[in-house]
C-alpha cells in the first residue's frame, strides 16, 4: 500500500470531477469475494461521510438495476483479482456513462483497468501469507479514509495512517494466537459437519459474507447460511439447538453490543459456537476513534488460520472445485 500514490490518485480525480460540479455519489462494485472484500471500505464510507450517496452492488445487479443517481458525478470502484466478466463490463459502463472508476484489481489484471481514472494492486486474501496491507480490504479501506480526508477533512486520518503501521505486527500475532489450539479444535470437531452458520454483524458482515459462500460453500463444500447478529432475534435463533454449528464473529465498536447479545443467548442454547472476537485478537491496539472499521481485518486473519486447519483435518484441498474455473456457466 502506498498511501502518497493513493492521495495523488484522489487529487487527480477530485481535481478532474469538480470541474463538472464534483463527486456525489460513490459505488463499489464486485463479485463474490472481491464484493466481500470491499464491504469494508463501503462501511468506512456510508458510516462517516456526510457528503457521499453510497452503494455497495454485485457487478451484474448493478447493470441490470442501475440507480437512477448514477451518472457523471459518481464515482466507481470496482475490484476483481484476475478478472472477472461481470466486472469488466461493469467498468465499461460506467466509463462510457461519464463515471468516474477505481479499478482495485490483482498483479497482471491489465483487461480490468481498461476503463480505469485510477488503478489500485492488491494479492489474493486466500493466501495466509498475504500481507494484510497488500488485500482488497485494506485497499478499500484506505480508499475511503483518502476520500473522507479530501473531500470532508476527516478527523481522525492521522489515527488510520497509525492503524496501518501496525496491521502486519498484529497479523502475525494473531496467526500465532489462532494457532496455538484454537484453529486445530474447531477443525477436529468440524471435519464431518455439513452445515455449518456464520453470523457478523455492521463491520463484519464482509468477512462473514466471504466466510460463508467463499471459505465454506465454495472452498469446502459445507452449507453455510450468513446470519446478521441484529437480525438473529428476528428469525434465526428458531433454528438455534444444541446440534447447529455457528462460527460467530464478534466485532469490537458500535455494534459490540449487538454481537454480545446474540453469544448470551447461543451460550445459554447452543454448544457448537464458536466465537472468533476482535477484542481478543487485540484490535483495541488501533484506538477507539478506527478500530471499529478493522475488524474486517482481524477476523479475516483469524478465520484464515481455521479454514486452513479444517481443509487440512477434512482432507479437502482448498484448491479444489466442482465448476469454477473448469467449465462455461
Amino acid at each position: 500500500m502506498d498511501i502518497k500514490v493513493m492521495s495523488k490518485m484522489v487529487t487527480d480525480i477530485k481535481t478532474k470531477s469538480d470541474k463538472k460540479g464534483g463527486i456525489k455519489n460513490v459505488y463499489f462494485i464486485a463479485c463474490g469475494g472481491s464484493l466481500a472484500g470491499i464491504y469494508a471500505g463501503w462501511y468506512v464510507l456510508d458510516r462517516e461521510s456526510v457528503r457521499f450517496r453510497t452503494g455497495i452492488y454485485n457487478a451484474s445487479e448493478f447493470l441490470e438495476t442501475t440507480p437512477k443517481a448514477f451518472g457523471e458525478d459518481s464515482l466507481c470502484i470496482l475490484s476483481t483479482l484476475k478478472g472477472t466478466p461481470e466486472v469488466e463490463e461493469a467498468a465499461r459502463f460506467c466509463k462510457e456513462n461519464g463515471a468516474y472508476t477505481i479499478a482495485i484489481v490483482g498483479e497482471g489484471n491489465e483487461a480490468s483497468t481498461k476503463y480505469a481514472d485510477g488503478i489500485i494492486r492488491f494479492k489474493s486474501i486466500g493466501e495466509v501469507t498475504t500481507p494484510m496491507l497488500e488485500t482488497n480490504v485494506t485497499q478499500s479501506i484506505a480508499l475511503s479514509f483518502e476520500l473522507l480526508k479530501q473531500y470532508e477533512d476527516y478527523a481522525y486520518y492521522d489515527d488510520t495512517l497509525r492503524a496501518y503501521d501496525v496491521l502486519e505486527d498484529m497479523a502475525e500475532k494473531i496467526r500465532k494466537y489462532v494457532n496455538n489450539g484454537p484453529a486445530q479444535r474447531f477443525a477436529v470437531s468440524h471435519k464431518n459437519e455439513d452445515v455449518i452458520y456464520v453470523m457478523g454483524g455492521a463491520p463484519a458482515m464482509g468477512v462473514a459474507y466471504a466466510t460463508s459462500i467463499c471459505s465454506l460453500m465454495e472452498i469446502q463444500w459445507i452449507h453455510s447460511p450468513t446470519v446478521n447478529s441484529a437480525e438473529f432475534f428476528h428469525g434465526p435463533f428458531e433454528t438455534l439447538d444444541r446440534n447447529l454449528p455457528i462460527v460467530h464473529l464478534v466485532s469490537d465498536g458500535r455494534s459490540r453490543e449487538e454481537d454480545l447479545r446474540c453469544q448470551r443467548f447461543m451460550e445459554k442454547f447452543g454448544e457448537k459456537v464458536t466465537t472468533i472476537d476482535s477484542k481478543e485478537l487485540g484490535i483495541d491496539v488501533l484506538g477507539d476513534n478506527v478500530k471499529e472499521y478493522f475488524n474486517h481485518v482481524f477476523l479475516d486473519c483469524a478465520w484464515r488460520e481455521f479454514l486452513t486447519a479444517l481443509a487440512e483435518e477434512r482432507k479437502h484441498p482448498k484448491e479444489v472445485r466442482r465448476y469454477m474455473w473448469k467449465m462455461e456457466y
